[in-house]
């Protein structure tokens, strides 16, 4: 056997990779204001761990966003806590640059600080112990043809020299660096999600705010990287990547808010799913922006904007653009709300590499929704928009307004009703360059539930419709609905069966989402089931580009009547579910053909060809399926490479010995992935 047998394709790999990492706050003092006691060993340690991990991934060099130590400049254990910054951080074996945090560096001047105190804020002594303990406050440095500029955002808007001898520096240095990718790294955001935001506490306030993305976009700036709020925001303005990174050691708890479940520990603080860095993987014609999780030890990494493949498309069921009202309850914003937008719904899709998503047309009629749909749109995402009957003047603006994301309108209709409008659809047809589903829906039947479109085995109801000669060239096609008993290989082969020779395509849910007579969380599908149900539906994307699969289980159902257990929890953190769909995404190869489905006592398999062998799908037989072929002689005495989606363990194994295993292990089994070399 081949020494190498990854059988998953070889993405195109970076120019180079760079870690950045931000608001450690090390302190010596327990007295320091971030915590006190076991809090602040807490810090240390989380620190220490996450500098280990960066080491070990290599990158080419790394960046510390500011509030390296605690507590702010004038005390006298501030310096011994800078000491102690350098000390874990020089464990590094790469180069590692810092940039200046207010508690590095003293306090910006704001409204609710509006004037110097030389116990808090920056000043020009501050200034130059910062310099004294960790080097210039701003500066900038090559690598691989690209420029990096540091910058002290405390500065802006304190109106010191200092100040504007930094702006004048910072215009020089980018116009001598005229055509080269730059990126800036600061502590401070510009804004959280939106320019146009008012000042708060925790961004860059008017006007400097203004001035510095003038002079950004001037200059064709392609990255912004900024601590300081401990949690995850993304903006894209305009070309200009402005991304917000969690902190990797503490939580600020003020933005648990954004979240509609209570914190389960330490008021949200140490959520592991919560720290962590960033790695950024630089390539020739853009940079991929991946927040590395301390809880994940999950060996694969994917991203929507680096998608290998056709993927699932998720069904948006919950709001996943919202405004926050922030509350915070020690000072910093008592003077108005502070409304921001939850992003962490975002960074659970990305690290997936999802890149096509359901949304209902109301979204398209948020202004605040509407300009996130034209950012991804920007960025790769496609959008499948639901409409309920014949849109509107109002949504059909809004469609053509979005037309460059739309991959899909789904038109739904009531079944007996459809032919009534079939001729007005004309107006939606010219409206993009889209396609247009029928989403039939039986009121007596599906009206009040969660299932979708036609079913393949109602013939009756398919003849009827494919009889309609109104649809032909009004729809490409419709949409099918699998119950939650049907295997997804054998509904879509049904489905796939039904439109052969039509003309017609599918686009084809499979929910995982039902209903629930009952008080306590979905009982009628384990957590088991529904991910080995994700995962055929993953495999069957993946080797069927032309067909639109969509699932519903993105963010776990906890009340109400409906419930799933959902990929990821309600704090958008991962589960087994979301490490299973990253693991999917960067191993499948993008070229499966010849599907063939076998079933092995309590164990079915979805195998498929590729360039460099076949690849197999090994889950838990729990829905209702046709009988599958048994595996011959010669392929189970095959050696191939086993891999848990789960946790990303590899081990080398007879397939058969495998099938072996897992029919002797007790309780579930999660689906993995078996690679066998040509």
């Amino acid at each position: 056997m081949s020494k190498n047998i990854d059988m998953m394709d070889t993405p195109e790999p970076p120019l180079f990779s760079f870690a950045v990492i931000t608001d450690s706050h090390l302190t010596v003092d327990v007295k320091s204001e971030v915590g006190a006691n076991d809090a602040t060993e807490k810090l240390t340690v989380l620190y220490e761990e996450a500098i280990k991990r960066v080491a070990a991934m290599n990158p080419a060099f790394v960046v510390h966003l500011g509030d390296m130590a605690d507590p702010v400049p004038p005390s006298d254990a501030q310096e011994a806590s800078a000491r102690m910054f350098h000390e874990v951080t020089k464990k590094l074996p790469m180069p590692y640059y810092v940039v200046p945090g207010n508690h590095d560096i003293g306090e910006k001047l704001h409204k609710a600080l509006p004037y110097r105190d030389d116990r808090v804020s920056i000043t020009s002594e501050t200034i130059a112990k910062y310099q004294k303990m960790h080097g210039p406050d701003r500066y900038s440095f090559e690598h691989s043809g690209c420029l990096f500029v540091v910058l002290n955002t405390l500065l802006v808007n304190s109106g010191f020299e200092e100040e504007e001898a930094q702006w004048t520096w910072l215009k020089q240095t980018l116009g001598d660096h005229k055509g080269k990718r730059i990126f800036v790294l600061t502590h401070y955001p510009l804004y959280l999600a939106d320019r146009d935001e008012p000042d708060y506490y925790d961004n860059i306030e008017e006007p400097g705010r203004s001035r510095l993305i003038n002079l950004l976009q001037k200059h064709g700036v392609e990255g912004y990287f900024a601590g300081h709020v401990h949690n995850f925001f993304y903006d894209y303005l305009d070309g200009l990547h402005h991304t917000v990174l969690p902190s990797a050691s503490i939580l600020r708890t003020d933005y648990m808010e954004l979240f509609s479940s209570c914190p389960t520990r330490d008021m949200g603080s140490f959520d592991p799913a919560k720290l962590g860095f960033l790695w950024v993987d630089v390539y020739a014609e853009t940079h991929v922006p991946q927040f590395v999780r301390s809880s994940t030890t999950l060996p694969y990494r994917t991203h929507s904007w680096k998608s290998a493949g056709s993927t699932v498309s998720m069904d948006l069921r919950l709001p996943w653009c919202e405004d926050t009202d922030i509350p915070c309850a020690w000072g910093l914003e008592i003077f108005e709300r502070k409304e921001v937008r939850n992003d962490y719904a975002l960074v659970a899709l990305w690290e997936m590499g999802v890149t096509d998503l359901r949304i209902p047309i109301s979204d398209l009629l948020k202004p605040r929704v509407s300009h996130r749909v034209k950012q991804l749109t920007a960025l790769g995402h496609r959008f499948t928009v639901v409409s309920y009957g014949l849109p509107t003047a109002t949504r059909l603006a809004a469609i053509k307004d979005h037309a460059d994301g739309i991959k899909a309108v789904e038109v739904i209709g009531i079944l007996k009703e459809w032919t009534a409008f079939v001729s007005d659809l004309s107006n939606l047809r010219r409206a993009g360059r889209f396609e247009i589903f029928f989403n039939a829906v039986r009121p007596e039947v599906q009206g009040w539930t969660t299932h979708h479109g036609l079913h393949a085995d109602l013939t009756d109801e398919l003849d009827r419709v494919m009889a309609q000669p109104e649809l032909r060239g009004t729809v490409d096609g419709f949409v099918f609905g699998l119950p939650r008993d049907t295997a997804p290989f054998d509904g879509l082969a049904a489905v796939l069966d039904c439109l052969d020779g039509t003309g017609f395509k599918a686009q084809v849910h499979v929910p995982s989402v039902g209903m629930v007579w009952g008080t306590k969380h979905n009982e009628t599908m384990s957590e088991a089931a529904e991910i080995a149900r994700t995962a055929e539906a993953a495999f069957l994307a993946r080797a069927h580009p032309e067909v639109s699969i969509v699932i519903d289980n993105f963010v776990e159902l906890d009340r109400g009547y409906c419930g799933c257990q959902g990929l990821v929890d309600r704090f958008y953190n991962p589960k087994d579910g979301s490490r299973m769909l990253t693991s999917m995404n960067a191993l499948l190869p993008s070229d499966l053909t010849g599907l063939t489905y076998h079933v092995a006592g309590n164990t079915r398999i979805i195998s498929a060809r590729h360039t460099d062998g076949r690849v197999m799908l090994i889950s838990e037989n729990e829905a209702i399926c046709s009988e599958g072929g048994a595996l011959d002689q010669d392929t189970l005495r095959h050696e191939g490479k086993l891999i848990s989606l789960i946790t990303g363990q590899k081990r080398d194994m007879f397939i058969q010995d495998a099938l072996y295993e897992r029919a002797d292990a007790k309780g579930p089994n999660p689906p993995v992935l078996f690679f066998l070399p040509a």
